[in-house]
């Protein structure tokens, strides 16, 4: 769904706690489900399916995105699929937790488009769209506010290392601002419209990551296996996520749907679509192929003995 490269300061924890608030009482809000009745219960092609995103399309395909998608790696399986140089894997620093992959802007029906070329900027999948990424600056964007990226806006307090070493420790929000945040600065297609500067996108992110904390059924299925059914109770059901597990059915990532509030920030916890997401084999795979689903401890991945120091990510999952 997202290629993941592998690889600040603190905030105030009253301004976080404030955002925390606030996105803990949206998530947990009830709502009508975001899709139909015979999609909730039946979904094809379960975590069978790959699917593109298109650069700039709020813009260049008149397509504002409508949810957000956040993914959540289970460190340590993530870690089982991974170099172990890098911070978010050191011992003392992997936990049996979920931890900040990125927040996505995204499309509830995939966008129908006339470019050709795929992912980077066209039209993959037969026309449609699932995503846009790499959007430009907007016109509404302040001027004194970083467009690229700049680390000094990724909170750096001990809870935001708890909840995304990935960013604190290895920089993996160079890569989910670029491909992913700019789009979040997009509430309508012309621009005009604020939407999220860098800085409060990365506060939301990491506010919603924080709010939602790791299932304690999860933390205690921690070195065991446990059916996917259980699993996906877990998180509220099959329709409330998707859930990504390696070939050998470990556990990687967990991603929760959102409404896009209608002045674009996130909104209140929906069902994930069938298509695009619960169909996506990079989202969803478990579902597809596992009818039990291994959570690792940290014990058991292949970085269990390693000590190490951090460096950049560069492996792609």
């Amino acid at each position: 769904r997202s290629s993941r490269p592998s690889t600040g300061r603190s905030r105030a924890r009253t301004m976080r706690g404030v955002v925390l608030a606030l996105v803990l009482a949206l998530a947990l809000s009830t709502r009508a489900p975001g899709v139909d009745a015979a999609t909730a219960s039946s979904c094809a092609h379960l975590g069978d399916l790959s699917h593109s995103g298109c650069d700039d399309a709020i813009r260049a395909h008149s397509a504002p995105f409508d949810m957000y998608e956040l993914a959540r790696s289970w460190t340590p399986g993530f870690c089982s699929t991974s170099a172990c140089d890098t911070h978010e894997c050191a011992r003392g620093v992997m936990a049996p937790a979920l931890t900040l992959h990125g927040l996505w802007p995204s499309y509830v029906n995939a966008v129908r488009v006339n470019a050709v070329g795929g992912r980077k900027g066209g039209a993959g999948d037969g026309g449609l769209c699932f995503w846009p990424q790499n959007c430009v600056k907007p016109a509404w964007y302040p001027t004194d506010e970083a467009w690229t990226y700049a680390r000094s806006n990724v909170p750096s307090d001990d809870e935001a290392e708890r909840a995304a070493p990935a960013w604190t420790g290895d920089g993996l929000g160079a890569h989910e601002w670029s491909k992913h945040g700019t789009c979040a600065a997009w509430v309508d297609v012309h621009g005009r419209i604020p939407g999220y500067t860098q800085r409060a996108f990365y506060d939301a992110t990491f506010a919603l990551a924080e709010s939602l904390g790791t299932p304690e059924a999860l933390r205690l299925a921690t070195g065991s296996d446990v059916s996917l059914v259980d699993l996906q109770d877990m998180f509220g059901g099959p329709t409330k996520v998707a859930l990504g597990c390696t070939h050998k059915c470990e556990l990687v990532q967990a991603v929760q749907c959102f409404e896009r509030a209608a002045n674009g920030t996130v909104g209140i916890a929906m069902d994930c679509p069938c298509v695009g997401v619960r169909d996506s084999r990079y989202d969803n795979s478990c579902a597809h192929s596992c009818e039990r689903v291994r959570i690792l401890s940290p014990g058991q991945t292949k970085c269990a003995a390693r000590d190490v120091t951090a460096t950049a990510h560069t492996a792609i999952i």
